[in-house]
């Protein structure tokens, strides 16, 4: 929705401080901010924190979304607006009103529509990611539950919905669509949630984890450039409180997380079925709209101050070639833009990999179509 709006996602900054208290739906644009301090927050402001003390700062929104960090998107659902957000879930197919999303009783205006608080389908999912990944043109999915030959030889053609959803001009319609891509395409880095689905060839994935906090559902969400696959679990029981978990499922304590299990027989299937088909480009981001800073003037860091080059004529241990910072950095990403840690390092929380054994799931497998090659 943000880039729907004009949201540039490559220069724009999310506040990802936590705790963070964010402004109710009807306090919207660009000048209202939300705040870390309780005493600023009105009534009807929302408390929003992190999953660890260490995810607290300004992060970019690729950074932002592989980390899962719940602020910085909950903070941008009010900055984009809630009422927005809820028409383009619409237009990528969901069923606001069986979601709990609009209609009497809805939860449009509060901030966990953000974090996943409604209830989508796998084929809702599914298709969402099916969107993203085929230059943002919408397909209905349809499911084909037999196939007969009447003796008439008559022919029932199957009919399918297609429409743009960012935009009605089709460049830019692609172009919103590979922003998001771009946004989606870090979960498998090493500080991404989902490490444990990426591809054995290499191949580029854009991807979202999905957790419940009471751990009764799990998703993950991956695609490549042609495939698009939702894996989900569920428990029996969907109360949202007791006494059915994921947790400890095949003795994995965080088997309740989207990057254990479902990210686990997400990327069994892909070896599988993927790889195969060869590694293919998602098309070049062109990244177009204003930078959006959402973390207020009091809090936003420096510039780092330019570095001055070693005069040497070798670079020792440690060092880069002239011209770069010292030392050499071995960071994922930038530090003076977004917390993150040394390569290699799982932020705390993050599960490795597990090993796949037969385990009760909903899986649903959509094929994006027509795709727009750069």
């Amino acid at each position: 929705t943000a880039v729907s709006e004009g949201m540039n996602v490559q220069t724009s900054t999310l506040d990802g401080y936590s705790p963070l208290y964010i402004p109710p739906a009807t306090d919207t644009g660009p000048d209202v901010y939300a705040t870390t301090d309780p005493a600023q927050a009105g009534y009807q402001w929302f408390k929003v924190t992190n999953d660890s003390a260490a995810e607290n700062g300004p992060y970019t929104p690729q950074v932002a979304m592989a980390a899962s960090i719940n602020t910085a998107y909950a903070d941008l659902w009010q900055r984009a607006g809630a009422a927005a957000v809820a028409h383009m879930a619409q237009l990528f197919g969901v069923d606001t009103a069986a979601a709990g999303i609009t209609g009497p009783g809805g939860m449009q205006d509060l901030a966990g529509i953000a974090l996943g608080q409604a209830s989508l389908t796998v084929e809702e999912q599914a298709t969402m990611l099916a969107t993203i990944d085929d230059d943002g043109v919408y397909h209905d999915a349809h499911v084909v539950s037999s196939i007969t030959q009447p003796s008439t030889g008559t022919q029932i053609p199957v009919t399918s919905t297609s429409y743009p959803v960012f935009s009605s001009n089709r460049v830019q319609n692609a172009d919103d669509a590979a922003q998001v891509q771009y946004a989606m395409s870090e979960d498998t880095a090493p500080y991404g949630t989902a490490p444990g689905a990426a591809m054995s060839n290499g191949q580029q994935i854009i991807a979202k984890t999905g957790t419940t906090n009471t751990a009764q559902s799990a998703f993950f969400v991956g695609a490549i450039p042609t495939q698009a696959l939702a894996v989900a679990m569920f428990t029996s029981e969907q109360n949202g409180k007791c006494c059915q978990t994921l947790n400890n499922l095949g003795g994995i304590q965080q088997g309740g997380f989207g990057g254990t299990w479902p990210t686990a027989i997400w990327h069994t299937y892909a070896e599988k079925m993927f790889v195969p088909l060869g590694v293919d480009q998602f098309p070049s981001p062109v990244f177009t709209g204003k930078a959006w800073n959402l973390v207020p003037p009091e809090l936003r860091l420096p510039a780092p101050e330019p570095v001055t080059p070693p005069r040497r004529h070798r670079n020792p241990p440690g060092f880069g070639p002239p011209g770069t910072p010292r030392p050499y950095p071995t960071y994922s990403c930038n530090p003076a833009q977004v917390t993150c840690g040394p390569v290699g390092d799982p932020p705390p929380g993050n599960p490795a990999a597990v090993g796949l054994t037969a385990l009760p799931v909903t899986l649903l497998w959509a094929r994006s179509r027509g795709r727009r090659r750069g």
